[in-house]
């Protein structure tokens, strides 16, 4: 199947034969400069150079499958393809002409591109397999990966940024709330994320900081926010919990989300929200002495010092309320403290430093990527059984965001990987 998005990826990269090269009406060509590609309106690729014959044209080039897709698409009655100087087509089955009624120079590639460039696209297009090209992907350089890791990464905070401003934005550019908000939503997981983060909206951080000095007074806000304390709770720390947030609620006008957002099923007890919440309720205690290193963000270590976050003594003997279980100090893990790092942290110091154009900060928050273990997760796996060498997290982001934003949605012909394969 030969398509438009094709046919760019030939052209940018000029994977065609270009031995006696001439338009369809056997006038020599010479490619000077293809182009810059244009993802926005008008021609597909913009301020191209080619010498037809021995006159030099500079100006854009139009891509199409066929030529008579320049009249589909009406071009012929666009402004914005006056400046078109080269129509490159995959196959030639009409003349055309432009606004001002000229024929276009056209050139065919119908026989010019190698068969390999197109069974390789075709194959990995259609492939059903969750990493098409698992089959080479492994052969890559360490060179290439180096590279190409760093462009991903930084990709994959670009999406994150879109996140965290929505976030900014909406707490009035508050950028504690907005870590807070972060936070929260990291420590729920995938199943809870949302469950926290409505949490986090319905208890600002501002209210909490006003008991900072209070471990009990936070967790009763949250708990009673959470819709946690609704059920009949029979144990005493239950019921004071419940009596303390009765007063708070009317002191701050507070109103709880509701409990069935939360989800328990399938999850191991130490991922069990009422644990979470107590994380977020230990992190609300210290956030002050938090931010400031933060905003200061110089390596991991500072970080992991302050952020050690701990349950109240309460958690230890339970993971519900009301069924005691065998004393355990939940302490959080170091495996949930590094996707806590990677997933809230790291971006929100990446954001920050964005907003204060501290480049050096941004850079150091990339590269604190390395110091931290990869991921072990489904996507990660796809490519360690494809002979992809993963060390860090640093790697692990990168072809998390790989496998999201090109394997996935088959964008292939946008990826190096599928350039340096054809190489």
């Amino acid at each position: 199947m030969i398509n438009e998005n094709f046919l760019h990826f030939i052209w940018k990269f000029q994977l065609f034969d270009f031995s006696d090269l001439k338009d369809t009406n056997q006038v020599d060509i010479h490619v000077l400069k293809q182009g810059v590609h244009n993802h926005n309106a008008g021609p597909d690729f913009l301020n191209a150079r080619v010498k037809v014959d021995d006159l030099l044209w500079c100006g854009d080039v139009e891509i199409h499958v066929k030529s008579s897709d320049w009249y589909a698409h009406k071009h012929q009655l666009d402004t914005n393809y006056n400046s078109v100087v080269l129509h490159v087509v995959y196959e030639n089955d009409q003349e055309v002409k432009d606004r001002s009624g000229a024929f276009l120079v056209c050139l065919e590639l119908k026989n010019r591109i190698p068969e390999k460039y197109i069974s390789e696209y075709q194959s990995l297009y259609h492939s059903v397999s969750n990493l098409p090209c698992s089959f080479a992907i492994g052969n890559l350089s360490t060179m290439f990966w180096q590279s190409y890791s760093e462009s991903l990464l930084i990709e994959r905070l670009e999406v994150k940024m879109n996140t965290i401003r929505q976030i900014f934005l909406d707490v009035n550019k508050n950028y504690q709330e907005c870590f807070y908000q972060l936070l929260a939503y990291s420590l729920g997981l995938k199943i809870n994320a949302n469950a926290m983060l409505n949490l986090a909206k319905a208890t600002p951080l501002l209210t909490l900081q006003k008991h900072q000095n209070n471990r009990f007074q936070i967790e009763a806000m949250l708990y009673g926010q959470s819709g946690l304390l609704e059920r009949n709770c029979k144990s005493d720390y239950a019921k004071k919990l419940k009596n303390e947030y009765a007063y708070l609620a009317q002191k701050y006008k507070l109103r709880s989300i509701s409990p069935t957002q939360w989800k328990f099923f399938r999850l191991r007890p130490s991922s069990f929200p009422t644990i979470r919440i107590s994380y977020l309720a230990d992190f609300v205690s210290n956030a002050s002495f938090v931010f400031e290193q933060l905003f200061n963000f110089k390596n991991i270590k500072t970080v992991v010092s302050l952020i050690d976050l701990k349950v109240s003594p309460y958690w230890n003997t339970h993971y519900v309320f009301d069924k005691e279980v065998k004393s355990v100090n939940k302490r959080m893990g170091k495996a949930t403290f590094d996707l806590i790092l990677i997933n809230a942290i790291l971006p929100f110091c990446f954001f920050y430093a964005r907003q204060k154009s501290d480049h050096e900060m941004m850079m150091r928050v990339v590269d604190s990527y390395r110091a931290l273990k990869y991921e072990d997760n489904k996507i990660v796996r796809y490519y360690i059984d494809a002979a992809v060498e993963v060390k860090n997290a640093f790697k692990s982001q990168a072809l998390i965001h790989l496998h999201q934003a090109y394997c996935i949605p088959r964008k292939c012909l946008n990826c190096r990987v599928f350039n340096q394969i054809l190489k």
